[in-house]
């Protein structure tokens, strides 16, 4: 028997009837934002707006440039480059939309503000095991991303018909990015119906793809070719691979941010293994992706050992260890997971 879809209930309508009604809404994601969390906010950001409903996007932080083509961009206010201002549109807002993420912990600096805002908070999000600090929640674990939740929430309202070319192109992307281009376990018939809806309404989803897959610059081509020609470690008695970047070796090659997106499952890639980490240094903090195929699930253990959170099959962590001590202390993990690790993927 299916369960029903958390946008079913009375709540989702009456959410609609209350944006038409606010003064100020603001939308949210999470730190580090990625093609899910930038494409949810701008997608019902330019929904709202081309409806008569204004809005604002506050992101904690910066996020790929292989983002910057959709629509509304420009608009977007970084808590970490214009804090004062973040902060004073969290803090008057009546409606604050909590996307892509499902802890008040996962925006970083913001966490302060958001908790202590008194808007009427709403929750739409994919991840496993939401913390409800929120009024509202639409939570989903088994959606492959937000996207394609945000696109359910419209559908909900009626007005899935009237979405634009500029809202269909940002939600592609998240569906896109969060599904791993539509390979994932997680992708369903209902995800490629909505993808087939965006493309019916005129979106290029070819030029979307080469926007974000082919726009490499030189030097991030030759990052990733010596992580993984030089800092690629293969664990095969654990069905295990992991690869770590310093600050230093990042900068040698002239990172920016978005540089190292899908390296992870570069490591995943290689034959016989079914666990791999991508461990690197940022500003004030290691952080870790994980990816698995199969039963064993990274979230549980990124959980576990880093306070992370995420997917059974993608998860991230992090920790104010330094890099040296985070790599030895996932590789001394192994061992103790080999024997759950030791198992052919379907």
């Amino acid at each position: 028997m299916e369960t029903m879809d958390v946008f079913e209930s009375n709540s989702a309508i009456e959410l609609r009837k209350r944006l038409s009604e606010a003064q100020n809404i603001v939308l949210t994601g999470h730190r580090s934002p990625d093609g899910d969390a930038v494409g949810s906010c701008l997608a019902l950001w330019n929904h709202l707006k081309e409806n008569g409903i204004e809005s604002k996007v506050v992101l904690p932080d910066e996020f790929p440039g292989f983002l910057n083509w959709m629509n509304g961009v420009d608009s977007i206010v970084l808590h970490s480059q214009n804090e004062e201002l973040a902060e004073q549109l969290i803090e008057e807002a009546d409606v604050l939309f909590v996307l892509d993420y499902n802890s008040a912990s996962r925006v970083g600096a913001m966490q302060y503000s958001l908790e202590n805002s008194k808007a009427f908070k709403v929750m739409v999000d994919h991840h496993q095991q939401p913390v409800d600090f929120v009024d509202l929640m639409f939570s989903d674990e088994s959606s492959c991303s937000t996207a394609e939740m945000v696109y359910r929430l419209i559908e909900r309202w009626g007005e899935e018909a009237n979405l634009s070319v500029r809202s269909a192109g940002c939600l592609y992307c998240g569906i896109m990015t969060d599904s791993g281009s539509f390979r994932f376990p997680s992708v369903t018939p209902r995800t490629h119906k909505i993808a087939a809806a965006l493309c019916e309404i005129g979106i290029d989803h070819s030029k979307i793809h080469r926007y974000v897959y082919d726009n490499n610059r030189e030097g991030q081509l030759k990052l990733i070719g010596y992580a993984l020609t030089e800092k690629l470690q293969v664990f095969p008695e654990h069905k295990s691979a992991v690869i770590s970047l310093s600050a230093e070796e990042l900068k040698s090659f002239g990172y920016v941010k978005g540089d190292t997106e899908g390296l992870v499952n570069q490591a995943l890639s290689v034959e016989g293994v079914n666990f791999a980490a991508f461990i690197h240094e940022s500003d004030d903090r290691i952080k870790m992706s994980f990816r698995s195929v199969g039963e064993f699930s990274v979230r549980d253990f990124s959980a576990n050992h880093f306070g992370g959170g995420g997917h059974h099959n993608a998860a991230g962590g992090s920790s104010t260890d330094s890099l040296e001590e985070v790599v030895s202390k996932i590789i001394k993990l192994l061992p103790e997971y080999s024997g759950k690790l030791n198992y052919i993927a379907d």
